[in-house]
């Protein structure tokens, strides 16, 4: 279930002087480049429908008719709408924490390894060792990465979008198009001119969907978001 939010366009001659040019591919890995060289501390929107999910909140709501929920515990459920705040410190060091319908969590990278948190508390009580990097990842992958893994089966399209207005940034975007593992995927990205991420979408078909899309944008990091708390 994905939330729709209004989106102002931005003419295409506005582009000022640091735009990055060329064709869509060339530009989207240009700014993709960027955004792993800007630090950033960026809360976000987010959404997202597991595999199986029904494909609207209507219909997931008449799964809860005669159960025990609410009506309102069951539209939180059922709305897939979350907030993610990102602390972004390129090239190696970030923190993504989450609150969704379905709890909290808290994702550290840092030269010293991963580790994700019950909650949003960074302690040593409440943190182990990960391999993985939630269903929020696309955010912390460089598209080009991600292009290559869309293109393993026969190469991925990349288009530019309607340019939009995000967190009152204007925003470039861009689709691409491919496979993984033989299944239809689709990533869609919004760069502010400086490259930071604004919007994404990863929806691979007949699984997990997710979309985050920047609600407040702040280019300060804080060192204390990459620290483990003692026991």
């Amino acid at each position: 279930m994905l939330v729709v939010v209004a989106a102002s366009v931005v003419p295409a001659c506005d582009q000022g002087a640091d735009a990055v040019v060329g064709e869509p591919r060339t530009r989207l890995v240009a700014l993709g480049n960027r955004w792993f060289a800007s630090p950033a501390t960026i809360t976000y929107r987010t959404t997202q429908r597991d595999p199986g999910d029904p494909t609207s909140p209507h219909q997931c709501l008449r799964q809860f008719v005669g159960g025990t929920v609410d009506v309102q515990t069951g539209l939180r459920i059922c709305s897939g709408v979350g907030e993610m705040r990102l602390a972004w410190d390129p090239p190696d060091r970030w923190r993504i924490d989450e609150v969704s319908p379905d709890g909290g969590f808290t994702v550290l990278s840092t030269p010293d390894g991963h580790v994700r948190c019950r909650g949003t508390e960074v302690a040593a009580s409440t943190c182990f060792a990960t391999q993985t990097s939630g269903p929020f990842a696309s955010v912390v992958v460089a598209p080009v990465r991600t292009l290559d893994e869309l293109g393993a089966s026969g190469g991925s399209a990349v288009s530019a979008e309607p340019r939009r207005t995000i967190a009152g940034i204007p925003a470039e975007c861009f689709r691409a198009d491919g496979v993984s593992g033989q299944t239809p995927h689709r990533v869609e990205w919004c760069f502010s001119r400086a490259g930071l991420l604004l919007f994404l979408f990863d929806g691979v078909e007949g699984r997990r969907v997710t979309t985050v899309e920047a609600a407040d944008v702040s280019e300060v990091v804080s060192d204390g978001d990459f620290v483990v708390a003692p026991t």
